[in-house]
């Protein structure tokens, strides 16, 4: 979005002249779709106390409670019962996120760390997995059904995840078959004529292979006006396990993707229609999700001397996806508690999606063909845990994005090809040193090879731009952990992330070099994990301070035809996170997740020497409160709960400059549900409703509207439906 903008205004100038948990796991338990009794971290049974959750976080399972980082762990229960589909709706339940959509790209931030240039050239700095395969920006808005669990873990994560993870990781993995005949089947209705449909079958085909079988599908009508922010989305899945004896498990799995909606629109913000003046929470109707123009606005932004002819009213617009990947996880019991696990997958993306940014339509194309491999070794002995393995992976893309379709075919960014290929060798290890105390050592040494080609933006004579560089890096971690008391935890962990260089799409020359720094961050974290009154109350906090050196941006200069991408130098971040869960009886769970991100640049200074120090990065809200509240009303046959939750977030803007339009107002989203649960779970019914309020917070936003200053994206509306889930 801001590489849009910024280039749209470039564009514009250019023709003138001549031419934005659940604490740290204990949601869990509030959710289970079943009461009963829950195991405490120390294998202590509990009718009333919180579940342990078992999370992968550092590619090795482990109790939430014993992992020494903020992990946030969505069980499949949360995610069914609070209806969170993708992960635009996750980001309403996470401390210290803000996951942005825009088209068919997601915009990922932690803490502030995040990329908001959706284009060929710029690789997202929060790493998002799927049974451990990283998977390209594009790919992070697919449906997210039938999964195990999705765990959200901020801060760099150089040594385990290297590419990708300076801003922190998040992983979905998938429901694996199992050794038991089984079928799932969910069915919801709503409003905007939603109908939404997701059914498993778990097949075990005999006592050593088993099948699980998917299908999602989704379909609401336009919350805009013009008929736009539709879907009509399907996703199918097939997954196998081969266990033919202990020590030997095959995992295999493929999922496909398309998506036949129609994309938001961007709507205009910033100015009051009534006055014509500046006003930051105005949209110019009253509904703002009404991205239709009345014919007098239409006639006045025609009326714009030299770019009349590229403003039309908005529509709803079609689109193009197409989503497969493959992949598997080998694992092989060598002895001795040692474990030789393969991953490696298989990925192809096609996307292709026009919208509307207020009154100028564009389009964005993208590609994607991935291979990547993983080979690692671990041992989980009494005293000490280690794991050693090699990354490597080629991936293939190209993509453009055109303003004016059809009329001008502005190119703002034409990257033909664009390699990425790297190999990386990386370990950690974990060592009791003496009781109750534990030394963590890791460390990551990768290199990284692009080459890409293409045509420079702007240019009338198109002249061709080329790049062909390698990056060496190595990224460290250091930490300890202390049992302090037999359920509480302290830790403190220092640990890297980088981000490979890249290219401005111009091409070199001995005076100005088409290079754009890596990037790096710095971490200290400290925190102490605990709980008491009977393993009831859950109280987690954490601190952190970061230092985040050579950020990717993109320049904002009107005078230049192309907005350069730049490195600023130093943004400071630090803060802190405190997650409560309690749980007073069987039938209550509440809980509650304060983050606090102070996030400044401190030596901030753009190519044309403009100073941005004191300011906030873009999507980098100071505080988010994200709260949960439940009750179970236990009857004869099963048990109805009543659910509610809210997130508050602060203010924040969309980009470094905080230009006017961009900014959005402390805001809260609330959402609730009631369902029935039959005895033994054999089937549930409920209702739910999202952003009861009905409030239109922006979910992105950039200084390019028209008559202006700026147009966002929306979160959804209020909807409200109801739910059958059956359980066989």
């Amino acid at each position: 979005m801001r590489y849009l903008a910024l280039s749209t205004m470039a564009s514009c100038a250019a023709m003138m002249i001549g031419t934005p948990g659940y604490g740290q796991t204990a949601a869990q338990g509030a959710d289970a779709p079943a009461q009963g009794s829950d195991a405490s971290p120390d294998g202590e049974v509990s009718t009333t106390g919180l579940a342990d959750i078992v999370v992968t976080a550092q590619k090795r399972s482990q109790s939430a409670q014993k992992t020494p980082a903020a992990v946030t762990a969505l069980s499949s229960e949360i995610l069914v019962s609070r209806g969170l589909v993708d992960l635009a709706a996750i980001n309403n339940v996470v401390p210290g996120a803000r996951f942005n959509q825009e088209g068919n790209s997601m915009q990922l931030f932690l803490r502030g760390v995040g990329s908001n240039l959706d284009i060929a050239n710029i690789e997202p700095v929060v790493n998002f997995n799927v049974n451990g395969v990283f998977i390209p920006r594009e790919g992070t808005s697919a449906p997210l059904f039938d999964l195990e669990s999705i765990e959200i873990l901020p801060g760099p994560q150089g040594t385990l995840y290297g590419r990708g993870a300076l801003g922190g990781a998040v992983n979905a993995n998938f429901k694996r078959p199992t050794h038991e005949l089984s079928t799932d089947a969910i069915l919801e209705v709503g409003n905007y004529n939603l109908v939404h449909g997701t059914v498993t079958q778990n097949i075990p085909i005999s006592d050593v292979l088993a099948v699980r079988l998917g299908g999602d599908y989704i379909y609401h009508e336009g919350y805009m006006k013009s008929g736009a922010y539709s879907k009509d989305d399907f996703a199918g899945r097939i997954g196998l396990l081969y266990e033919p004896n202990p020590d030997l498990k095959i995992y295999l799995w493929g999922q496909g993707v398309t998506k036949n909606g129609s994309p938001a629109n961007a709507v205009n913000k910033g100015l009051d229609p009534v006055t014509g003046q500046y006003n930051e929470s105005a949209f110019l109707n009253k509904d703002p999700w009404n991205d239709l123009r009345t014919p007098a606005q239409i006639a006045q932004a025609q009326s714009v001397p030299g770019l009349g002819g590229l403003f039309f009213q908005p529509r709803k617009d079609d689109q193009t996806y197409t989503f497969l990947s493959t992949g598997g996880q080998i694992d092989l019991r060598l002895g001795d508690g040692l474990t030789l696990s393969y991953i490696p997958s298989y990925l192809y993306l096609k996307s292709s999606e026009r919208h509307w940014n207020g009154v100028l339509e564009s389009q964005t194309d993208a590609k994607y063909r991935q291979v990547t491999q993983e080979l690692r070794l671990s041992s989980d002995g009494p005293n000490l845990q280690w794991l050693a393995g090699i990354y490597a992976f080629q991936q293939r893309n190209s993509g453009f994005i055109i303003l004016a379709p059809d009329v001008a075919n502005l190119f703002v960014t034409n990257v033909l090809y664009n390699r990425i290929q790297g190999i990386a060798g990386f370990g950690q290890a974990t060592y009791a040193i003496a009781s109750g105390l534990r030394l963590t050592v890791g460390g990551r040494y990768s290199i990284t090879g692009k080459k890409a080609n293409g045509i420079s933006p702007g240019d009338p004579n198109q002249t061709p731009y080329f790049f062909d560089r390698t990056f060496r890096h190595f990224d460290v971690k250091a930490g300890f952990e202390y049992d302090i008391a037999p359920r509480v935890m302290g830790y403190f962990t220092y640990q890297t992330g980088y981000q490979a260089g890249t290219y401005n799409e111009f091409p070199a020359t001995s005076t100005q070099d088409n290079l754009v720094k890596p990037a790096d961050l710095d971490s200290f974290t400290g925190g102490i994990k605990s709980r008491f009154l009977d393993n009831r109350l859950q109280v987690n906090v954490e601190g952190f301070y970061y230092k985040y050196t050579n950020l990717v941006l993109q320049s904002f200069d009107l005078s230049k035809v192309y907005n350069e991408i730049f490195n600023a130098k130093r943004v400071e971040i630090y803060g802190g996170q405190l997650d409560v869960t309690l749980r007073p009886t069987s039938n209550d769970m509440m809980s509650v997740s304060v983050s606090y991100a102070h996030a400044r640049n401190k030596d901030f200074v753009t190519p044309d020497g403009s100073n941005f120090n004191g300011l906030q990065p873009p999507y980098a809200a100071d505080w988010t409160i994200v709260g949960n509240l439940s009750h179970d009303f236990s009857l004869r046959n099963g048990y109805i709960r009543a659910a509610a939750d809210a997130r508050y977030e602060s203010r924040w803007w969309a980009d470094y400059l905080h230009n006017r339009g961009t900014e959005q107002k402390p805001s809260v989203i609330v959402n609730g549900s009631i369902t029935y649960y039959s005895e033994g779970g054999r089937w549930d019914l409920g209702i739910w409703a999202k952003n009861l309020t009905n409030e239109a917070k922006i979910a992105a936003a950039a200084a390019n509207g028209f008559p202006g200053p700026a147009s966002g994206f929306l979160i959804e509306p209020r909807t409200f439906g109801g739910r059958l889930g059956l359980h066989f």
